[in-house]
């Protein structure tokens, strides 16, 4: 009997390995490479194979193009392979046979096909591989959203949940200051190189696709602080493209008949060697005239003129290396800038700027492994000079005189890197492992002169303060920045992926090296990829703003009191910044973040998003004689700014075409020293808590698009609605009354509707779009008498009335 078993065991297991290798003859790995029309690889394209019957494998590309899906059994399939800004590549007829296991896909990317509208299937999925928390917005979405200012990119981003604008159009993501986030541009850093902001612009058609990663971003990433907003444009291929829009000039009649705004826009990019090298050049002019109301005929007008060129090359040196090349140009200058209601013509400036950037990027892949090389150069340059030299007032409501100062900025910026990444580990999973070296050095000079204030009393005879200037405003800072990073995204199985890094960042002006590790984590409980949850948290080294450091190099301010009868009260008494004897820290963000994506159907994507942001060694200065005139403002690394924000999105694409985004975000934006002094503005009042200028603790945002039956227009909206951003109060001697920031503007709201019809002209398809903006007529205050002595204390103005904007543009040839 026992004999009988044993017999009966050895053949079981020689059926059992029978079948296992007819079954393993079956399977094999199936590996392949995106890239798109260029023969370049695409990353993070996600790759889908269906047979008959239902069965599905996907996996997604690695940074060189390629991905492998191991068991598949031979036999045909369907593929679909879609990312961002990419034509969908689907209903791709793939043969898994047993001598070949290895496919090539090629993902165009979008451009616009002028016979018909919905040109474009939306990629509207889950990222499995994606760890960071990010928005992004793609050239079609840019074009068809309508904006109050079309032609201005940084409008757009007000599309995106985490994207918010001040008065003075500065950006703030996810509630932090304009110059703590990193501004890319196609890898590069393009952020002033003396303030950290995003005052360079390009045209708005150069773009292909903006993103924010507000959290769970990469270690590849240097000094991203809280955000990072890349823009990444077009090479050009294989086949001519030309547009153009705006290209006739309005016409203003509220003055007289005089030359209104004019935004002309041109793109044009091919071949200049077939398969080999191609070019794109984006050139843009804008003029925009503001007649400001409530102001005297002919000074009520500002005159803001602006052109810009991007010029972008790609060689295909060899089959596994590219080399890619930019030139940046743009120039800048406004008649009255800072004029308004409460700042009449004489108070502005006559301001200009420009800025200079140039790039090379050398990529090289071999199969698994991926190497890049860039070097970039950046100069800025900016002025404003005052309209005379009569003395600057400020009075109770508002303002009269010369300004006070004319100041000159340069800034200049080197930047290069080198990096890699790899996809052969295979150890419990797959791993991408990338590492990398940078170094940077920056540069500001300054150039300035100033002339006295007079603040007046609430009768406009007497004065109740003097500020006067003294030593040079003349100074020139340096600083040099390197780092390094390794990074390990592991892909365990197709449920779980892990983001483990860690940069190293050193400084010279703080003499001081960071250690910045981060973690995430990806979860796909279902087969089918429709629902994400991530979680991650890191430190990220804050940039540097050297126009904060240069305020210890800047001159020093007078300051005397005066009573009613103009009798000195208090003074004169000398105010000056001044750098700490001990030196000073790294400032960090520690940043947690928690989310949740779920697709609803093939077509609907809804999202909860957390995120924790603190701050720590923020810079900030601090009056050492609090409640007195004439000060040590002491340079300090102890601000702490916070952040929450709950954001709850949804989008649903129709299958015409048409798509409708909606997102709530409550937030808030803080920190425990609200105070920024700087040259005329001094508060002599101790550092205080208080919500930041752009907290908006309520935001609704939503936008939509979509063709209609009727003359075939296509109808598009975006609607805005915030809490209003606080202000603070001061009195008679321009002194702060009561807690910073402590009053708020109304509520902002705003809804603004288009159509767009396209029309044949001469074998040319064109299209023009109507846009009403401020549809309900809201004022939208963006001014305050914020003086408690004014007799029109409180009384607001300004904003963006009703209007009705146009749009012409040249699609394409019949």
């Amino acid at each position: 009997m026992k004999k009988r078993l044993s017999i009966d065991g050895v053949l079981l297991a020689l059926l059992l390995c029978s079948c296992a290798g007819i079954f393993a003859d079956t399977l094999r790995v199936l590996r392949g490479r995106v890239v798109d029309e260029n023969k370049l690889p695409v990353g993070g394209a996600q790759v889908k194979l269906e047979v008959a019957g239902g069965q599905t494998f996907s996996a997604a590309t690695d940074e060189t193009g390629f991905f492998s899906i191991p068991n598949v059994p031979i036999g045909e399939y369907t593929a679909r392979v879609a990312k961002p800004g990419f034509f969908i590549l689907k209903d791709q007829k793939v043969q898994l046979a047993a001598d070949s296991s290895e496919f090539e896909f090629t993902l165009n990317h979008e451009q616009e096909v002028h016979e018909k509208v919905d040109v474009v299937e939306s990629a509207n999925r889950i990222e499995p591989t994606e760890t960071a928390q990010t928005a992004t917005l793609t050239a079609t979405e840019i074009r068809d959203i309508p904006v109050p200012s079309t032609h201005t990119l940084n409008q757009s981003l007000i599309a995106l949940p985490m994207v918010l604008m001040d008065a003075q159009n500065l950006l703030h993501i996810a509630g932090a200051r304009t110059n703590q986030a990193q501004y890319l541009l196609n890898g590069f850093d393009i952020s002033d190189p003396a303030t950290g902001a995003l005052i360079t612009t390009f045209s708005v058609d150069a773009v292909r696709t903006v993103e924010v990663q507000s959290s769970r971003f990469g270690a590849e990433y240097m000094h991203p602080a809280a955000s990072i907003l890349s823009f990444n444009t077009p090479d050009g291929d294989d086949r001519w493209r030309f547009n153009t829009t705006d290209f006739i000039p309005g016409i203003n009649v509220q003055e007289g008949v005089q030359l209104g705004n004019f935004y002309p826009r041109v793109f044009v990019s091919g071949p200049l060697v077939l398969e080999r090298l191609w070019f794109s050049q984006a050139f843009s002019v804008a003029h925009t005239l503001s007649i400001i109301s409530g102001l005297p005929s002919g000074q009520n007008e500002t005159n803001l003129w602006s052109g810009s060129s991007l010029s972008r090359m790609l060689w295909r040196a060899a089959p596994n290396q590219s080399v890619q090349l930019s030139f940046l140009y743009n120039d800048t200058s406004n008649d009255n800038q800072g004029m308004s209601t409460l700042q009449p013509q004489s108070t502005s400036l006559t301001a200009g700027a420009h800025q200079i950037f140039g790039s090379v990027k050398d990529q090289i892949w071999s199969h698994d492994t991926l190497f890049e090389f860039g070097f970039a150069g950046h100069q800025s340059y900016d002025n404003a000079t005052p309209q005379g030299t009569a003395p600057y007032i400020q009075l109770v409501n508002g303002a009269e005189g010369n300004y006070f100062e004319s100041v000159e900025q340069q800034g200049l910026r080197y930047q290069g890197f080198t990096d890699f990444s790899n996809t052969s580990l295979h150890w419990r999973g797959t791993h991408t492992i990338s590492g990398g070296a940078n170094l940077s050095s920056v540069q500001m000079t300054q150039t300035a002169a100033r002339t006295e204030i007079e603040a007046r009393w609430a009768d406009n005879t007497t004065t109740s303060r003097l500020s006067t200037f003294t030593g040079s405003a003349d100074f020139h800072l340096s600083n040099t920045l390197a780092g390094g990073f390794l990074q390990d995204t592991w892909t365990l199985n197709r449920h779980l992926i892990a983001m483990v890094g860690v940069r190293g960042d050193w400084d010279r002006l703080f003499q001081a090296g960071m250690a910045e590790p981060r973690v995430a984590l990806n979860i796909l409980p279902f087969t089918d990829d429709r629902a994400k949850f991530s979680i991650g948290w890191g430190r990220y080294n804050v940039p540097l703003d050297l126009s904060v450091i240069g305020q210890t190099q800047d001159q020093a301010q007078v300051d005397t009191l005066y009573d009613r009868s103009g009798n000195p009260v208090s003074g004169p008494a000398t105010s000056q910044f001044v750098m700490p004897v001990s030196g000073l820290k790294q400032p960090y963000f520690d940043i947690a973040s928690v989310g949740w994506e779920d697709r609803f159907g093939a077509r609907t994507i809804v999202s909860i998003q957390a995120l924790a942001r603190n701050e720590h060694n923020g810079l900030v200065y601090e009056t050492q004689t609090p409640f007195q005139i004439g000060s040590v403002f002491l340079l300090q690394a102890t601000r702490q700014d916070k952040y929450r924000a709950i954001t709850l999105s949804a989008r649903h694409n129709f299958t015409n075409g048409a798509e409708l985004f909606g997102s709530y975000t409550r937030s808030r934006a803080n920190t425990d020293q609200d105070l920024d002094p700087i040259l005329g503005r001094l508060y002599f009042a101790p550092q205080q808590p208080g919500p930041l200028s752009w907290d908006a603790p309520n935001r609704v945002l939503s936008w939509g698009s979509s063709p209609t039956p009727l003359w075939d227009l296509f109808f598009s909206y975006l609607l805005e609605y915030r809490t209003g951003y606080p202000f603070s109060v001061i009195n008679q001697y321009q002194f702060l009354i009561g807690p910073p920031n402590s009053h708020r503007f109304p509520d902002y709201v705003n809804l603004t509707i288009a159509a767009e019809k396209k029309f044949h002209f001469s074998h040319r398809v064109f299209a023009i779009r109507v846009a009403v903006i401020n549809v309900l007529g809201r004022q939208n205050p963006d001014v305050v008498v914020n003086n408690i002595d004014a007799p029109n204390y409180l009384a607001f103005s300004g904003g963006q009335s009703r209007a009705v904007t146009g749009r012409l543009r040249f699609v394409g040839r019949k």
